[in-house]
Order: C-alpha cells, then structure tokens, then sequence
C-alpha cells in the first residue's frame, strides 16, 4: 500500500513538472499540440513600461514558440510659443522624429535579443500609435497584443485616453497591459 501511493505521488509531480515546463499550453488533441499564443505584437515606445512588457512578451513568447513582432509609432507632439498676443505651434522636423523612433526600436531589438529571443519583425509606423499596433495585429495575425501602462494621470487620461486603453477596446485578440 505504501509503495503503491509513493509512486502514484512521483508521477503526480512529474506530470506536474512537465507541464510547467512544457513549451506548449496543456490544451491538446490526440493529433496535435494547441500552441496558446503564436505570434505576439509588443508596443515598444522607449518607457520603463514598454521594456517591462516587451520582457515579459519576450518571456511568453520563448514558452510558447511564438514569433515576436515589435511595433514603434512616435506620438507626435507639437510645442507652443507665445509671443506677443499670438502663440505659434512648432512641429518636431520629420528627420528627427525618424531618428527618434529608430533609436527606441533598436534599444528595443537589442532588449529582445539580451532576453535570447530576437523579433520576427519591428514594424515603425507614422500613424497614431494605437491604431499602428492593431493595424499590425491584423497583418500578422497576432494572437495577443502585450502593452505597457504609463497612467497618465485624471485629466490627461480623460481627455487623450491612452494607447492601451484604445488598443484593449478595438482589439479582435487578447491583450495583456503591463503596469510596472
């Protein structure tokens, strides 16, 4: 009797292992494996959070197989001069928000390879982030969609709404938003 429940507790822990240590989600047919997420779109913008969530993307995506796509969309913002009784808007020169945004996708490659999983694309878009990010979520055919949260804070938040608030809302896939 002892004997027979030792063992029937060895294979309770060693189902127990391989399932935390399998690549593939424990939902399965007898033909195939059910891979749980194959391609993964990160919204990589140069913040703490986005680093954050492009970790833990990267993290998924290595459990998983998947293939890892990164996408960079520069939030344009225009600065205002007043002078006199007149304020002017300047715009950011096109070459330097280019340059901009090929620096925070290198950092952002270059994380993603450190995390030993190099991207299958970094896509660098002209449009308005959210709307960059779930135009790549349908090219590819991404199964989730992983976006850090900066908080913007009451106002700010109410009158702009946030990238991943946008995203969560108009996205046809999950979505996982990091915060810290």
């Amino acid at each position: 009797m002892k004997q027979s429940q030792d063992h029937d507790d060895y294979l309770h822990l060693t189902h127990i292992k391989i399932r935390l240590h399998s690549m593939c989600d424990p939902l399965r047919s007898k033909r195939e494996v059910v891979f749980m997420f194959e391609k993964i779109v990160v919204g990589v913008d140069g913040s703490e959070q986005s680093m954050n969530a492009l970790a833990i993307a990267s993290d998924l995506a290595q459990k998983y197989a998947s293939k890892l796509y990164l996408v960079h969309s520069p939030e344009l913002e225009s600065t205002g001069i007043a002078v006199g009784s007149g304020a002017v808007l300047i715009e950011p020169e096109p070459e330097a928000v280019a340059e901009a945004g090929e620096k925070v996708m290198q950092a952002a490659k270059k994380k993603a390879e450190e995390l030993g999983l190099p991207p299958t694309e970094c896509i660098i878009g002209n449009d308005d982030p959210a709307h960059e990010i779930l135009k790549c979520t349908e090219k590819v055919g991404a199964d989730l969609i992983v976006l850090g949260r900066r908080g913007l804070g009451g106002i700010s938040s109410l009158l702009l709404g946030s990238v991943s608030q946008k995203v969560s809302h108009d996205a046809k896939c999950a979505c996982l938003t990091v915060s810290h």
